[in-house]
Protein backbone atom coordinates (compact mmCIF):
# COMPACT_ATOMS: atom_id res chain seq x y z
CA UNK A 1 0.00 0.00 0.00
CA UNK A 2 1.50 3.41 -0.70
CA UNK A 3 2.81 5.81 1.92
CA UNK A 4 0.16 8.01 1.40
CA UNK A 5 -2.89 5.74 1.42
CA UNK A 6 -1.45 4.15 4.89
CA UNK A 7 -0.93 7.86 6.38
CA UNK A 8 -4.26 8.78 5.02
CA UNK A 9 -5.80 5.60 7.12
CA UNK A 10 -4.16 5.98 9.95
CA UNK A 11 -5.97 9.80 10.22
CA UNK A 12 -9.20 7.67 9.60
CA UNK A 13 -8.68 5.63 12.42
CA UNK A 14 -7.24 8.00 14.94
CA UNK A 15 -10.48 9.86 14.21
CA UNK A 16 -12.85 7.33 14.74
CA UNK A 17 -11.30 6.91 17.99
CA UNK A 18 -10.73 3.78 19.80
CA UNK A 19 -8.28 0.80 19.11
CA UNK A 20 -8.68 -2.41 17.24
CA UNK A 21 -9.60 -5.36 19.14
CA UNK A 22 -7.47 -8.06 18.81
CA UNK A 23 -8.79 -11.76 18.45
CA UNK A 24 -7.13 -14.39 21.01
CA UNK A 25 -6.40 -17.36 18.59
CA UNK A 26 -5.27 -19.76 21.15
CA UNK A 27 -3.15 -21.95 19.54
CA UNK A 28 -2.41 -24.65 21.68
CA UNK A 29 -5.49 -26.51 20.87
CA UNK A 30 -7.42 -28.62 23.27
CA UNK A 31 -9.07 -31.16 20.96
CA UNK A 32 -5.62 -33.20 20.38
CA UNK A 33 -6.65 -36.42 21.52
CA UNK A 34 -6.99 -39.92 20.01
CA UNK A 35 -10.87 -41.51 20.65
CA UNK A 36 -11.32 -44.57 22.57
CA UNK A 37 -13.55 -47.31 20.40
CA UNK A 38 -16.31 -46.86 22.96
CA UNK A 39 -15.90 -42.72 22.62
CA UNK A 40 -15.69 -43.03 18.72
CA UNK A 41 -18.88 -45.16 18.68
CA UNK A 42 -21.01 -42.64 20.88
CA UNK A 43 -19.57 -39.35 19.15
CA UNK A 44 -20.80 -41.46 16.04
CA UNK A 45 -23.75 -41.67 17.57
CA UNK A 46 -24.49 -37.88 18.32
CA UNK A 47 -23.05 -36.75 14.88
CA UNK A 48 -25.95 -38.87 13.02
CA UNK A 49 -28.71 -37.02 15.74
CA UNK A 50 -27.09 -33.56 14.71
CA UNK A 51 -26.68 -34.15 11.05
CA UNK A 52 -30.48 -34.81 10.98
CA UNK A 53 -31.37 -32.02 13.15
CA UNK A 54 -28.72 -30.02 10.53
CA UNK A 55 -31.55 -31.08 7.91
CA UNK A 56 -33.62 -28.74 9.28
CA UNK A 57 -31.56 -25.71 10.38
CA UNK A 58 -33.59 -23.19 9.18
CA UNK A 59 -35.52 -23.78 12.58
CA UNK A 60 -33.58 -22.01 15.18
CA UNK A 61 -34.13 -24.48 18.08
CA UNK A 62 -33.18 -27.77 15.55
CA UNK A 63 -30.11 -26.12 14.41
CA UNK A 64 -28.82 -24.85 18.53
CA UNK A 65 -29.54 -28.91 19.03
CA UNK A 66 -27.27 -29.87 15.97
CA UNK A 67 -24.88 -27.30 17.20
CA UNK A 68 -24.73 -29.19 20.95
CA UNK A 69 -24.80 -32.64 19.99
CA UNK A 70 -21.57 -31.78 17.57
CA UNK A 71 -20.27 -29.91 20.12
CA UNK A 72 -20.70 -32.56 22.72
CA UNK A 73 -19.39 -35.45 19.76
CA UNK A 74 -16.08 -33.56 18.64
CA UNK A 75 -14.57 -33.53 22.71
CA UNK A 76 -14.90 -36.95 22.46
CA UNK A 77 -13.44 -37.76 18.91
CA UNK A 78 -12.43 -34.26 17.32
CA UNK A 79 -12.19 -33.94 13.34
CA UNK A 80 -11.34 -31.40 10.57
CA UNK A 81 -14.99 -31.99 9.38
CA UNK A 82 -16.86 -31.95 13.04
CA UNK A 83 -14.64 -28.54 13.79
CA UNK A 84 -15.83 -26.99 10.37
CA UNK A 85 -19.72 -28.28 11.21
CA UNK A 86 -19.49 -25.97 14.15
CA UNK A 87 -17.92 -23.07 12.58
CA UNK A 88 -20.19 -22.91 10.09
CA UNK A 89 -23.54 -23.46 11.97
CA UNK A 90 -22.40 -21.25 14.49
CA UNK A 91 -21.93 -18.83 11.88
CA UNK A 92 -25.08 -19.62 9.97
CA UNK A 93 -27.43 -19.05 13.97
CA UNK A 94 -25.56 -15.79 14.05
CA UNK A 95 -26.24 -14.42 10.43
CA UNK A 96 -29.16 -16.75 9.60
CA UNK A 97 -31.10 -16.38 12.37
CA UNK A 98 -30.32 -13.70 15.52
CA UNK A 99 -29.48 -10.97 12.72
CA UNK A 100 -32.98 -11.22 11.21
CA UNK A 101 -34.19 -9.99 14.47
CA UNK A 102 -31.35 -7.89 15.17
CA UNK A 103 -30.41 -9.63 18.35
CA UNK A 104 -26.69 -7.93 18.12
CA UNK A 105 -25.37 -9.41 21.34
CA UNK A 106 -26.31 -13.27 20.22
CA UNK A 107 -25.25 -12.67 16.71
CA UNK A 108 -21.80 -11.71 17.27
CA UNK A 109 -21.35 -14.19 20.24
CA UNK A 110 -22.09 -16.49 17.54
CA UNK A 111 -19.57 -14.80 15.08
CA UNK A 112 -16.97 -15.52 18.21
CA UNK A 113 -17.22 -19.07 18.50
CA UNK A 114 -17.83 -19.81 15.26
CA UNK A 115 -14.29 -18.52 14.68
CA UNK A 116 -12.63 -20.15 17.65
CA UNK A 117 -14.08 -23.63 15.73
CA UNK A 118 -12.73 -22.27 12.58
CA UNK A 119 -9.61 -21.60 14.05
CA UNK A 120 -9.35 -24.94 15.87
CA UNK A 121 -10.78 -26.75 12.69
CA UNK A 122 -7.99 -25.03 10.42
CA UNK A 123 -4.76 -25.86 12.73
CA UNK A 124 -5.94 -29.65 12.56
CA UNK A 125 -6.34 -29.80 8.44
CA UNK A 126 -3.31 -27.39 8.39
CA UNK A 127 -0.56 -28.27 10.81
CA UNK A 128 2.13 -26.33 8.25
CA UNK A 129 -0.41 -23.03 8.86
CA UNK A 130 -0.30 -23.82 12.51
CA UNK A 131 3.41 -24.24 13.20
CA UNK A 132 4.26 -21.04 11.30
CA UNK A 133 1.68 -18.84 13.28
CA UNK A 134 3.15 -21.03 16.48
CA UNK A 135 6.75 -19.93 15.71
CA UNK A 136 5.66 -15.82 14.73
CA UNK A 137 4.71 -15.79 11.43
CA UNK A 138 2.10 -13.61 10.00
CA UNK A 139 -1.18 -14.87 9.30
CA UNK A 140 -0.92 -13.98 5.48
CA UNK A 141 2.36 -15.64 4.99
CA UNK A 142 0.94 -18.52 7.36
CA UNK A 143 -1.80 -19.33 5.45
CA UNK A 144 -0.03 -19.89 2.21
CA UNK A 145 0.95 -23.17 3.58
CA UNK A 146 -2.07 -24.57 4.31
CA UNK A 147 -3.75 -26.76 1.16
CA UNK A 148 -6.60 -27.79 -0.19
CA UNK A 149 -7.76 -30.20 2.69
CA UNK A 150 -8.04 -26.67 4.36
CA UNK A 151 -10.80 -24.88 2.14
CA UNK A 152 -13.43 -25.29 4.50
CA UNK A 153 -11.52 -24.46 7.47
CA UNK A 154 -10.26 -21.74 5.72
CA UNK A 155 -13.52 -19.96 4.20
CA UNK A 156 -15.80 -20.30 7.43
CA UNK A 157 -12.09 -18.84 9.25
CA UNK A 158 -12.70 -15.45 7.33
CA UNK A 159 -16.51 -15.74 6.86
CA UNK A 160 -16.50 -15.67 11.33
CA UNK A 161 -13.71 -13.15 10.94
CA UNK A 162 -14.86 -10.69 8.96
CA UNK A 163 -18.12 -10.92 10.37
CA UNK A 164 -16.36 -10.14 14.14
CA UNK A 165 -14.12 -7.46 13.14
CA UNK A 166 -17.06 -6.00 11.94
CA UNK A 167 -18.86 -6.02 14.89
CA UNK A 168 -15.76 -4.36 16.52
CA UNK A 169 -15.65 -1.77 14.68
CA UNK A 170 -13.92 0.45 11.49
CA UNK A 171 -10.15 -0.41 13.51
CA UNK A 172 -10.71 -3.75 14.12
CA UNK A 173 -12.18 -4.75 10.56
CA UNK A 174 -8.63 -2.23 9.18
CA UNK A 175 -6.52 -4.45 11.54
CA UNK A 176 -7.87 -7.63 9.93
CA UNK A 177 -8.31 -6.59 6.14
CA UNK A 178 -5.19 -7.93 4.91
CA UNK A 179 -5.76 -11.01 7.25
CA UNK A 180 -9.10 -11.68 5.42
CA UNK A 181 -8.00 -10.91 1.97
CA UNK A 182 -4.61 -12.96 2.03
CA UNK A 183 -7.10 -16.17 3.52
CA UNK A 184 -9.94 -15.77 0.95
CA UNK A 185 -7.19 -15.22 -1.97
CA UNK A 186 -5.78 -18.44 -0.90
CA UNK A 187 -8.96 -20.39 -0.76
CA UNK A 188 -10.17 -18.84 -4.32
CA UNK A 189 -6.74 -20.53 -5.69
CA UNK A 190 -7.11 -23.46 -4.45
CA UNK A 191 -10.94 -23.99 -5.28
CA UNK A 192 -12.85 -20.76 -6.65
CA UNK A 193 -16.29 -22.57 -6.36
CA UNK A 194 -16.10 -23.58 -3.20
CA UNK A 195 -19.64 -22.76 -1.33
CA UNK A 196 -21.62 -21.40 -4.30
CA UNK A 197 -18.55 -18.95 -5.29
CA UNK A 198 -17.64 -18.08 -1.79
CA UNK A 199 -14.50 -16.61 -3.18
CA UNK A 200 -16.09 -14.24 -5.74
CA UNK A 201 -18.98 -13.34 -3.31
CA UNK A 202 -16.51 -12.58 -0.51
CA UNK A 203 -14.42 -10.24 -2.78
CA UNK A 204 -17.70 -8.12 -3.97
CA UNK A 205 -18.17 -7.39 -0.59
CA UNK A 206 -14.68 -6.51 -0.05
CA UNK A 207 -14.48 -4.36 -2.74
CA UNK A 208 -17.33 -2.40 -2.10
CA UNK A 209 -16.58 -2.21 1.53
CA UNK A 210 -13.06 -0.57 0.84
CA UNK A 211 -14.08 1.44 -1.90
CA UNK A 212 -12.93 4.88 -1.29
CA UNK A 213 -10.95 3.87 2.05
CA UNK A 214 -8.37 1.42 1.47
CA UNK A 215 -8.07 0.92 -2.24
CA UNK A 216 -11.41 -1.24 -2.64
CA UNK A 217 -13.14 -0.51 -6.57
CA UNK A 218 -17.29 -0.26 -6.74
CA UNK A 219 -16.16 -1.48 -10.64
CA UNK A 220 -14.35 -4.67 -9.58
CA UNK A 221 -16.84 -5.61 -7.08
CA UNK A 222 -20.01 -5.85 -9.24
CA UNK A 223 -17.50 -8.09 -11.77
CA UNK A 224 -16.95 -10.39 -8.34
CA UNK A 225 -20.74 -10.46 -7.38
CA UNK A 226 -21.59 -10.94 -10.99
CA UNK A 227 -19.08 -13.65 -11.25
CA UNK A 228 -20.44 -15.46 -8.38
CA UNK A 229 -24.00 -15.55 -9.53
CA UNK A 230 -22.94 -17.03 -12.66
CA UNK A 231 -21.25 -19.65 -11.18
CA UNK A 232 -23.36 -20.01 -8.83
CA UNK A 233 -27.10 -18.91 -9.56
CA UNK A 234 -29.12 -20.87 -7.05
CA UNK A 235 -27.27 -19.61 -4.01
CA UNK A 236 -29.50 -16.88 -2.93
CA UNK A 237 -26.75 -14.90 -1.05
CA UNK A 238 -24.83 -14.19 -3.76
CA UNK A 239 -27.64 -11.49 -4.49
CA UNK A 240 -28.38 -10.85 -1.35
CA UNK A 241 -25.20 -9.70 -0.36
CA UNK A 242 -24.40 -7.67 -4.19
CA UNK A 243 -27.57 -5.45 -2.81
CA UNK A 244 -26.49 -5.23 0.30
CA UNK A 245 -22.92 -4.32 0.46
CA UNK A 246 -22.77 -2.56 -3.30
CA UNK A 247 -26.23 -1.06 -4.32
CA UNK A 248 -25.94 1.64 -2.10
CA UNK A 249 -22.68 3.21 -2.98
CA UNK A 250 -24.65 3.22 -6.17
CA UNK A 251 -26.16 6.73 -5.80
CA UNK A 252 -25.39 8.27 -8.91
CA UNK A 253 -28.48 8.90 -11.78
CA UNK A 254 -26.25 7.97 -15.03
CA UNK A 255 -29.04 7.22 -17.27
CA UNK A 256 -30.84 10.47 -16.38
CA UNK A 257 -34.37 8.75 -14.88
CA UNK A 258 -34.51 10.77 -11.67
CA UNK A 259 -33.54 7.68 -9.45
CA UNK A 260 -30.14 6.44 -8.46
CA UNK A 261 -28.81 3.44 -10.59
CA UNK A 262 -28.01 1.37 -7.44
CA UNK A 263 -32.08 1.60 -6.40
CA UNK A 264 -33.05 -0.22 -9.75
CA UNK A 265 -30.59 -2.91 -8.93
CA UNK A 266 -31.41 -3.23 -5.52
CA UNK A 267 -35.00 -3.78 -6.55
CA UNK A 268 -34.47 -5.97 -9.04
CA UNK A 269 -32.03 -8.21 -7.36
CA UNK A 270 -34.03 -8.78 -3.94
CA UNK A 271 -37.46 -8.80 -5.87
CA UNK A 272 -35.68 -11.77 -7.76
CA UNK A 273 -34.82 -13.53 -4.52
CA UNK A 274 -38.23 -13.33 -2.85
CA UNK A 275 -40.06 -14.38 -6.03
CA UNK A 276 -37.29 -17.46 -6.63
CA UNK A 277 -37.97 -20.85 -5.62
CA UNK A 278 -36.09 -21.79 -2.26
CA UNK A 279 -36.26 -25.81 -3.29
CA UNK A 280 -34.49 -25.17 -6.49
CA UNK A 281 -31.29 -26.58 -4.78
CA UNK A 282 -32.44 -28.96 -1.68
CA UNK A 283 -28.71 -28.96 -0.09
CA UNK A 284 -29.51 -25.11 1.04
CA UNK A 285 -33.21 -24.92 0.81
CA UNK A 286 -32.61 -23.50 4.63
CA UNK A 287 -30.16 -20.84 3.66
CA UNK A 288 -31.97 -19.96 0.83
CA UNK A 289 -35.20 -19.35 2.97
CA UNK A 290 -33.25 -17.36 5.41
CA UNK A 291 -31.85 -15.61 2.64
CA UNK A 292 -35.41 -14.27 1.14
CA UNK A 293 -36.14 -13.05 4.90
CA UNK A 294 -33.21 -10.73 4.55
CA UNK A 295 -34.17 -9.94 1.03
CA UNK A 296 -37.70 -8.42 2.33
CA UNK A 297 -35.92 -7.17 5.32
CA UNK A 298 -33.39 -5.23 3.06
CA UNK A 299 -35.87 -4.24 0.53
CA UNK A 300 -38.04 -2.46 3.23
CA UNK A 301 -35.21 -0.05 3.51
CA UNK A 302 -35.34 0.95 0.40
CA UNK A 303 -36.44 4.62 0.87
CA UNK A 304 -33.75 5.01 3.65
CA UNK A 305 -30.99 4.19 1.62
CA UNK A 306 -31.29 5.65 -1.52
Amino acid sequence: MRPFVNAVLVVVVAALGGCATTYDEKLGTKLEKSASAEEQDKATALVAAADALWAERGDEAKLKSALAKWEEAVKLAPSTELLTKLARGHFLLGDGHYALVDNVEARDAEYQLGLDWANEALKVAAPEYAAAKASGSKHVDAIKLAGKDAVAPMYWYAANLGKWAASKGFATRLKYKDDLKGTMDHVKSLDENFFYAAPWRYFGGYEAATAGIAGGSLDKSKDNFEKAIQMAPNYFGNKVLYADFLCPKLQKDEDGDGTADGKQLFEKLLKSVIEADPTVDPAIEPENRLEQKKAKKLLAKVDELF
